[in-house]
């Protein structure tokens, strides 16, 4: 990145981007010991009922948001499972695999790029349990948004323009969009002027819609739930990429968890739809229910970060 445009670029738009990538209330971030846990400790905690189930999940939204929307969902989880639920929150994606990885967290709601990647530093660290299904599917698209008066209709179109990235391991928000600069010639690492991680797709899509940036890789699912809440995010933003259709974001266990919870754990993420008190929490997540993967749903994810599934 050229030092004279970094420069310019922070000196005019950073107190607004850290507007937006800092919250006025910190959210909150359980504690986690990261020295090595004595075998099944938690599992046998879970067991008895003492010790609670700890879960996490990917910022895709902003940190309170997430906080907010997810934790009466997993309260009512525990509750089902007859266990207490603990939500253990992270700023990125690579800590929330790295709590995975040391057995740290007893399940999570992951990335794809955060998943694909766990699975290649620490193969079978995790087991996927089920995949949300949202508008009838387990997939979903990268797209590059622009402020609607933008002049520009492909990706090529901003070069030396002002970026926004989610978060270096997001597929939608990181990867696949510096793979399909990379497929056309270019280098991401100097193709924009300047580029920032923003850390929630919401957040990326603000700062398009309010002109701090010139264009974003954002989640086409947290795109379209933020477009039905404001309609009016239509007419300040535009599309001009969609890519392929990936899997989406799983639910994930730690295989330090013993078979006979994840089974558990997952057969309740399989019925949640079906409870009435669910229904509304499931909602507010943008989430229709939970289902079993269908096989080979990462592999075009997979190949697009170069790794073999």
């Amino acid at each position: 990145m050229r030092r004279s445009s970094v420069i310019r670029f922070w000196a005019c738009v950073a107190p607004s981007l850290l507007a937006i990538a800092c919250t006025q209330v910190p959210y909150p971030e359980v504690a986690v010991d990261m020295t090595p846990p004595r075998a099944q400790a938690s599992v046998a905690g879970t067991a008895s009922g003492q010790q609670p189930l700890r879960i996490s999940v990917a910022t895709i939204l902003s940190p309170q948001d997430t906080f907010s929307s997810y934790s009466r969902l997993f309260d009512l989880l525990g509750r089902r499972l007859g266990v207490p639920v603990q939500f253990v929150q992270r700023r990125t994606y690579s800590e929330v695999d790295d709590l995975l990885a040391a057995g740290k967290v007893d399940a999570a709601l992951v990335c794809t790029g955060g998943y694909l990647d766990l699975l290649q530093r620490a193969p079978g660290a995790v087991a996927v349990l089920a995949v949300p299904v949202v508008g009838g599917r387990s997939t979903y698209h990268s797209l590059v948004i622009v402020p609607a008066g933008a002049s520009a209709t492909r990706l090529a179109d901003l070069a030396g323009k002002r970026f926004a990235f989610t978060d270096e391991l997001s597929f939608s928000g990181h990867i696949y969009p510096s793979r399909l600069l990379r497929d056309q010639g270019h280098d991401p690492a100097h193709f924009f002027a300047s580029t920032t991680f923003t850390r929630s797709h919401d957040r990326s899509v603000d700062a398009v819609a309010r002109g701090l940036v010139d264009g974003a890789a954002v989640d086409s699912l947290v795109y379209e739930a933020l477009a039905v809440r404001d309609p009016a995010l239509r007419e300040r933003t535009r599309i001009i990429h969609q890519s392929p259709a990936y899997g989406v974001m799983p639910f994930v266990a730690s295989t330090q968890v013993s078979p006979s919870v994840r089974e558990r754990l997952r057969d309740e993420l399989l019925r949640l739809h079906l409870d009435p008190e669910a229904a509304p929490l499931l909602r507010d997540v943008h989430i229709d229910r939970f289902a079993v993967p269908e096989p080979g749903l990462y592999d075009a994810a997979a190949a697009v970060m170069g790794l073999a599934r």
